[in-house]
């Protein structure tokens, strides 16, 4: 018998545009979603709000039917963050590889990029 396992989310990213100045909703790219063998393909965008009180504000939204019936699609937001926390939220949702800390700047993002790893010297002088 043979097990062959899968990734259960996996980001396709399908084109991308360079975002005009004024834009506030950019294409992410395709993530399949749900138990194997009955996924779900999923667009997700990234939001950009307006600075208040000093902090911006991101979003993560797909635009989808509220039910099966419904002829309309509806933006639904997935999750929320500070500016900082982008990568993050991204990683979170099996995108943030995809993604570059370059396309997020073409995005307007301004976060900043913490680096707190260990490094650790086993050089023995």
């Amino acid at each position: 018998m043979t097990v062959i396992k899968l990734p259960r989310n996996i980001c396709i990213l399908l084109k991308y545009v360079d975002p005009s100045p004024r834009q506030r909703v950019f294409y992410l790219g395709v993530v399949y979603t749900g138990p194997q063998l009955c996924q779900d393909v999923t667009e997700l965008f990234l939001k950009r709000h307006g600075i208040i009180g000093g902090v911006r504000m991101w979003s993560l939204i797909t635009y989808d039917k509220y039910d099966i019936d419904d002829s309309r699609r509806y933006s639904i937001e997935l999750d929320k963050c500070v500016e900082d926390d982008v990568p993050d939220m991204l990683c979170q949702y099996f995108i943030g590889k995809h993604i570059t800390f370059n396309d997020l700047r073409k995005f307007g993002w301004n976060g900043n990029v913490i680096n707190n790893a260990k490094i650790i010297d086993f050089k023995k002088d």
